[in-house]
């Protein structure tokens, strides 16, 4: 068994910001599970434990789906700070991203739909393409992490370079006491 996702990676520089970004968020003293700078990545389609001989067919849809869909390069930019689910009790802090998104939800639907035939149900929640910084443990501090949040949220934060997304890699995560290790499996150029 294997413990797979499908997401679109991102560059060195672009994770060494974002780590400021935590950092900064983390002077707030919350009780915050960081996502590793090095692990931070825009989620497809997370599939869980696979049979290892299934992912062959995996590999074969997430193909067919490309060659019929054709997307070619994708360009993002990172722009604004929020939390999942709401403010009152957030849960998740995320980066959001602009750019050629509609391309992102058709290349999305398409990868859920090629793969309920394998099993894998369609995500029933709203795609909301987003980077997860980290994973808010407790209430405590959680006030001063807002505080923080909205100073970004008001001075309409972004990232000032542009991503270019030539790329999906299928990962196989290995879960660790000191977090997840991604393991590129599969790359798929676009």
């Amino acid at each position: 068994m294997a413990r797979l996702f499908l997401a679109i990676s991102l560059p060195a520089n672009i994770k060494e910001q974002l780590k400021g970004i935590q950092e900064d968020l983390a002077q707030s003293r919350a009780q915050v599970r960081w996502v590793r700078p090095e692990g931070i990545h825009l989620t497809i389609k997370f599939l869980g434990e696979v049979p290892e001989e299934k992912i062959s067919e995996i590999i074969s849809q997430i193909e067919k789906v490309l060659q019929k869909l054709k997307p070619g390069k994708l360009h993002f930019k990172i722009k604004g700070l929020g939390v999942f689910p709401n403010p009152r009790s957030p849960r998740v802090v995320w980066a959001g991203l602009e750019g050629d998104l509609a391309t992102l939800a058709r290349l999305k639907r398409q990868i859920e739909e090629a793969f309920v035939p394998l099993g894998f149900p369609m995500e029933t929640r709203a795609f909301v393409p987003h980077l997860t910084l980290g994973r808010i443990k407790s209430s405590k501090r959680r006030q001063a992490l807002m505080e923080k949040i909205n100073t970004y949220q008001e001075k309409e934060w972004s990232l000032p370079e542009p991503i270019e997304v030539e790329e999906l890699v299928l990962y196989e995560s290995k879960l660790h006491p000191e977090g997840a290790i991604y393991i590129p499996r599969k790359r798929f150029p676009l």
